[in-house]
This record gives structure tokens, C-alpha cells and sequence, in this order.
């Protein structure tokens, strides 16, 4: 696809989309020049390893101090989660791309009511609220990521303990500063593209549910009665089946990205819960209780969307029943019809890594077992 058609195509998008997928373009991940976004990316990836293996290599040095062990490990996890996420957004760019083909072939509001269309309105100036709204809560934790070398001579992220280093100090610290800005945008524009998705597919159940929900046969005669009923519900099994091959390559597209955040996450949610307990100054602990709510913030934006989508899934086998298809008395519709009510039925999980269910429950679930886990070590470290 031609640069030029490819941002015509991005301004076409819906608007929870648009930014952050421009974001991408700006980067020159959708260019047709390979090199140009492999070799940043290459570059990109090799200073997250780096800085992973400096981090790594801190922990034989670190004296017995809970928030010395978290601080690092914080390090270590953002910036595995970030060079997880920078290679599978860099070779599997394509599929982002047959996503975003594929939502030229929504539905738009025409196809409800003006009071469903509304509603549905505010949902997307909602979600670009909170978009704008995530945005700025990055740029505000980033303030002082930048400030901390400035005051405190070490590096924004994790702890230093090679003394005597300064030079490398030095150079760990500049490639942090600028790892950092571009892992942040990276991170913002890759999490709305998930949220904006998720939003897409509910917006289309929703929509579908509505019109199934207010159909109605025109026509003179029962035979152009059904056959105009039926060409319309056709129109909605063939729909239903675009969505759910849709969400096939959502789940497909995100999968991997799931699994890294999940991974990443849930370690550093226990272990700075673990540091906010046992932290021995106010400062510390409001420092480890502030990361801890980022993080879990981050993991539930992942879930609740998630749960959004399986929700909406299910909700199109009631509107089937709530469209009265029954009173029409139509034989050609009743086995259609109940494949499409068997299909929604079936529910729509979203896995990472084809292993894990991220939903509400899997996000309780992960806090329940981080404080059982911090509860363990505690006890552990006062006997």
C-alpha cells in the first residue's frame, strides 16, 4: 500500500484510532521500504537489551534493601515488556494493517436509530477523552523519570552500583532518557490502538443487536415479506461472521503482546506491593504505591476492554431471539438463524498467548495471588 493511500486510509479511520495509528505512520512502520523501520526498530531493541543486561548485572552488587531490589526490577520489567512489544509490533506490522482493512467494511451508525447513534457518540468521545487523558498521565510520570539524574546523579530508572563507572553511568543514564520518550509514546499509542479496537467491536455488536432488534418485513405478498426479510438478515449473519473473523485476527495481532503484558505485570505488581509494606520512609513507599497503581491501572486496561468485547459477543444471541423472526412464520430462516445463536453462544475469549483469559477475573485473580505472595514473603523475612 502506497504511503500516500495509507494516511488517506488512517484519516479515515474512527478517531480512537486515528491518533494513535498516526503515531505509527509518523514513525514509518507502514512504509514499504523495509529498512526504514527495521533498522530503527533493530536499534531500538538492541538499547532495551542493553540496558536489560546492565540492569541484570546490578543485582550482585545490591546490598539487602527491598526498594534497591524493586527499583531494579522495575527497570529489568519495562524494558523486557518494551522490547517484547517492539518486535512483535515490527514483524507483525502487516497484521495491524488487515485489521484496519477490515474496518472499512464496518457498519456506520446509519444502520441504528438516532437515540442508539447517539449514545454511541459519546462512547467514542469518551474513549478519546481517556486517551488524551492516559496521555497525559505518561508525560506527567515521565516529568520526573527526566528530573530524577539531574538531582540524585544516577540513572531514572533502577539503581546504580558501579562506582567508580562514570563514564558508562553517564552513557546508561542518556540512553535512558531517550529509551524512555520513545518506549512511552510506543506504550500510549500501542495500548489505545487495543483499547480502540475493542471499542470498534463492541460499537459494531452493539449496532448489529439494534438493527436485528428493530427488523421488519416490507412487501405486498408473504413471498416478497420473507424474501426481504431474509435478504436483511442475511446482511446481519454475514456481519456477525465479518466480526467474528475480525476478532480472529485481533486475538491474533495482540496474542503475543497479552502474554508480555501479563508476564511483565504481574511480577511487578506483587513485588512493589511487597516494597510499599516494607519501604522505610514515607517517600518510599508513596514512590513504590505510585508505580504499583500505574501498573495495575495498565494490566485492568487490558482486561476490562477484554471483558467488554466477551460481553457484547453474547449479547447478539438475545437480540436474535428479541428480533421475533418466529412471528413471521419464515421455514428459510430458522436454520440460518440458529447457527447465528449458536455461534454468539459459544462466547468469545480473548487469550494471551493462547494460554491465559484476560478478563476481569484474571485481574482479580493476579491481585489476589500478589497479596498472598507479598503476605508470604513478609512473614518469610520477619522469621
Amino acid at each position: 500500500m502506497e504511503n500516500s493511500s495509507f494516511h488517506q486510509v488512517i484519516n479515515e479511520l474512527p478517531e480512537t484510532l486515528r491518533l494513535p495509528f498516526m503515531v505509527w505512520y509518523k514513525c514509518g512502520l507502514f512504509s514499504r521500504n523495509k529498512l526504514k523501520y527495521y533498522i530503527p526498530m533493530t536499534v531500538f531493541a538492541l538499547c532495551l537489551a542493553s540496558l536489560v543486561i546492565i540492569a541484570m548485572a546490578q543485582y550482585p552488587y545490591i546490598e539487602n534493601d527491598v526498594s534497591d531490589f524493586v527499583r531494579n526490577l522495575e527497570e529489568i520489567s519495562a524494558f523486557i515488556e518494551v522490547l517484547g512489544k517492539v518486535l512483535v509490533v515490527t514483524y507483525r506490522i502487516n497484521d495491524f494493517v488487515k485489521l484496519i482493512e477490515i474496518t472499512k467494511l464496518f457498519w456506520n451508525f446509519s444502520k441504528c436509530n438516532e437515540e442508539t447513534a447517539m449514545k454511541l457518540s459519546k462512547i467514542y468521545r469518551l474513549i478519546v477523552r481517556l486517551q488524551k487523558v492516559y496521555l497525559l498521565f505518561i508525560l506527567m510520570g515521565g516529568v520526573p523519570l527526566m528530573i530524577t539524574p539531574i538531582i540524585e546523579k544516577v540513572p531514572p530508572l533502577g539503581v546504580w552500583t558501579f562506582n567508580g563507572h562514570d563514564r558508562l553511568a553517564f552513557f546508561v543514564t542518556a540512553e535512558q532518557l531517550i529509551v524512555i520518550l520513545c518506549a512511552g509514546m510506543l506504550l500510549w499509542s500501542l495500548d489505545c490502538i487495543y483499547l480502540g479496537f475493542c471499542i470498534e467491536i463492541v460499537v459494531q455488536f452493539k449496532i448489529l443487536c439494534q438493527y436485528m432488534e428493530k427488523l421488519t418485513a416490507e412487501g405486498n405478498t408473504f413471498d416478497e415479506m420473507e424474501t426481504n426479510y431474509l435478504d436483511k438478515m442475511k446482511t446481519c449473519i454475514r456481519h456477525h461472521q465479518l466480526m467474528l473473523w475480525f476478532i480472529k485476527k485481533f486475538r491474533y495481532a495482540f496474542s503475543l503482546i497479552l502474554l508480555i503484558q501479563y508476564l511483565t505485570a504481574g511480577p511487578l505488581i506483587c513485588a512493589e506491593l511487597f516494597a510499599v509494606f516494607e519501604g522505610h520512609s514515607y517517600e518510599i513507599r508513596a514512590r513504590h504505591s505510585f508505580i504499583f497503581v500505574a501498573v495495575t491501572l495498565q494490566l485492568s486496561f487490558y482486561c476490562i476492554s477484554a471483558n467488554y468485547v466477551a460481553d457484547e459477543a453474547l449479547a447478539v444471541s438475545n437480540a436474535v431471539y428479541c428480533s421475533k423472526w418466529y412471528f413471521h412464520y419464515f421455514p428459510s430462516l430458522k436454520v440460518p438463524l440458529l447457527l447465528m445463536m449458536q455461534n454468539a453462544q459459544r462466547g468469545i475469549t480473548i487469550r494471551a498467548g493462547g494460554l491465559v483469559a484476560i478478563n476481569t477475573e484474571t485481574f482479580v485473580n493476579v491481585l489476589k495471588v500478589a497479596w498472598t505472595a507479598c503476605s508470604l514473603a513478609r512473614g518469610l523475612r520477619r522469621n
